[in-house]
């Protein structure tokens, strides 16, 4: 899990590497671009649906096949975040993923997860959160049918319009791959 999670961040970086070679951003000490890591201006956030695959590689090791759909909604509580000098905010992440278990015996679990997101702004359009928080999953006919857990994600948003872009995280309890509205 840890050289999981190491990939995942090295690979976070490489790709926001990659975004800001395209993007014409000057960061010096008076001027930045609206919108980049450096703009520490007032920022005002959205409320954002996000309808989501669902791939949960850490029950692989049961046996079966399991795949998902889902969705959730962010809700930023502070809209400029912790780090004044930087274009920052946090909020939560609430939803529910379905999951189907070919091969298992019992084959649908309900997960309810509820998050903090931590979102870091690197162009207008570009982001990049670290996510932490808890689920309740249900199993039914299960030996354990409710059972909490931990969710923990790292996760890159792309808005190729004002209110519809891609989101995807990669983390426990697996892979998410979806689309993003802004409310």
């Amino acid at each position: 899990m840890k050289t999981f999670v190491r990939a995942t961040l090295v690979s976070l970086l490489a790709f926001s590497s990659a975004a800001f070679a395209h993007d014409d951003i000057t960061i010096n000490v008076h001027h930045h671009h609206e919108g980049s890591l450096l703009d520490s201006s007032s920022q005002s956030r959205h409320v954002l649906l996000s309808l989501h695959g669902v791939l949960p590689y850490g029950h692989f090791r049961y046996g079966g096949f399991p795949l998902g759909a889902g969705a959730s909604l962010y809700i930023p509580l502070l809209s400029n975040g912790f780090i004044p000098p930087v274009n920052d905010e946090f909020g939560i992440d609430f939803g529910a993923d379905a999951i189907f278990f070919t091969g298992y015996r019992n084959v649908f679990a309900l997960w309810v997860p509820v998050s903090v997101l931590w979102t870091f702004h690197f162009t207008h359009n570009f982001s990049a959160y670290v996510k932490a928080g808890v689920a309740l999953r249900f199993w039914p006919g299960d030996s354990l049918p409710v059972y909490p857990d931990f969710v923990g994600a790292v996760g890159l948003s792309w808005m190729f319009s004002h209110s519809v872009g891609l989101r995807a995280e990669a983390g426990y309890p697996g892979i998410k791959l979806g689309l993003l509205f802004a409310l």
